[in-house]
């Protein structure tokens, strides 16, 4: 593509005069290397690409300053859940169970403790417990399973939370409940359903990860298993990342216990999975694997670029229509464990590509990551996320520099 071609059309008129939506279009039928020599071309166009690559032109980490910070647990900021531009973490505690909020686009940013009220019908069945999962449908927090805080052990407990009254309730009578868990994951797809996966389970006194994957249904009250053991699905793991994006779910890393090891260690799978809930079918990114497709396995699909290595305690969140990870424990091939971070890893689903763009002044720290859009066609990442040396919890934006 030639500069008079890209400028000057022999008929007239500016390519870079067309609106943007028209012009990442347009980018989209390029690949990665012709989409950074047109980023060379003018100050317009390397904006253009590198939001259309990295959804954000220059990243750079801002501390951001939450009143009351001190009252949030590092064992617990995995918890939450945004809700319009509001991050809620509910506590289920042994006395006087609350919930943390903190509106994301009011400033100055402030965690509001919120007192939770048990249902009167729901008082004599109620567990407090931590390790939580917890997914939002409308004004309504999901909380399923975890770790008895009486008698430490794993439950199935399945909780409503009204977020408009901190009124909670315990789910009754939902057919084929999963068994008791901890360390798993819970995501709404849509209106009205949850999907659960994974998560450590205990028998005989044995702990063990899981790859169950069961949906629920707000309106019919009930559980649907959606695989079995010899199903094509992510493997065993707990401590999981995940996030729900244009109908398909995402899951990748983790943790794992292996018949070798019962202790904590990242998971071998270094691979994005992707469920989708139209097709209702398993897709598995391989992970910096470039094979034909006469090689590939069913269902596999080929990854190139600079991908993330297998880690823990990533975020991962839509950006754009692509997928990013930051932050978390990463496994190197010397099998040395190490935090990662400094650069966030982007996976285009459409390109099969991965890139990566360094995110400047980035802490080291296990996090999750929220897109916020603070004002109309602004967005800015908010993250939160735990220190690992210190174990302290910290908080911040990742805004664009330019």
């Amino acid at each position: 593509m030639t500069q008079f071609c890209l400028f000057r059309p022999p008929k007239g008129g500016y390519l870079s005069f067309l609106p943007n939506e028209i012009l990442y279009i347009l980018l989209d039928q390029l690949d990665d290397k012709d989409q950074y020599h047109l980023s060379l071309t003018c100050k317009k166009f390397y904006h253009l690409v590198r939001l259309n690559l990295f959804g954000i032109v220059t990243p750079v980490w801002k501390d951001a300053e939450v009143i009351g910070l001190e009252n949030l647990s590092a064992s617990c900021y995995r918890d939450g859940v945004v809700v319009n531009n509001s991050l809620f973490i509910p506590i289920l505690a042994k006395k006087e169970p609350y919930c943390l909020s903190i509106n994301l686009v009011q400033k100055p940013l402030k965690l509001i403790r919120h007192p939770i009220l048990i249902d009167f019908n729901t008082e004599s069945f109620y567990e407090p417990c931590e390790f939580i999962a917890t997914a939002a449908i409308g004004n309504r927090l999901y909380i399923f399973g975890v770790k008895n805080l009486y008698s430490g052990e794993i439950t199935n407990a399945f909780y409503e939370l009204n977020i408009n009254t901190f009124e909670l309730k315990k789910v009754h009578q939902s057919h084929h409940l999963p068994k008791p868990r901890m360390m798993h994951t819970l995501n709404s797809i849509d209106n009205h359903r949850l999907a659960l996966f994974g998560g450590r389970m205990c028998m005989n006194g044995k702990y063990y990860d899981s790859k169950d994957f069961a949906i629920y249904d707000v309106k019919k009250n009930s559980w649907e298993v959606i695989n079995n053991e010899s199903a094509f699905v992510p493997s065993r793991r707990s401590n999981q990342s995940t996030m729900f994006f244009n109908d398909k779910l995402y899951i990748y890393g983790g943790q794992q216990i292996t018949s070798s090891s019962t202790l904590n260690r990242i998971h071998d799978d270094p691979d994005i999975w992707e469920y989708d809930t139209l097709k209702l079918n398993w897709k598995r990114y391989l992970n910096g694997l470039t094979l034909s497709g006469l090689l590939l396995p069913k269902n596999c699909i080929s990854t190139s670029g600079v991908n993330p290595s297998k880690r823990c305690g990533a975020a991962i969140f839509p950006i754009r229509k692509n997928i990013g990870i930051l932050g978390g424990i990463e496994m190197m091939q010397i099998n040395e464990e190490i935090l990662t971070w400094g650069h966030m890893k982007i996976l285009s689903p459409m390109k099969q590509t991965w890139v990566q763009v360094k995110v400047k002044e980035m802490p080291r720290i296990e996090c999750v990551a929220f897109y916020v859009e603070y004002k109309f066609g602004t967005k800015d990442i908010f993250v939160v996320g735990k220190d690992q040396k210190e174990g302290k919890i910290i908080t911040g934006w990742i805004k664009d520099e330019q």
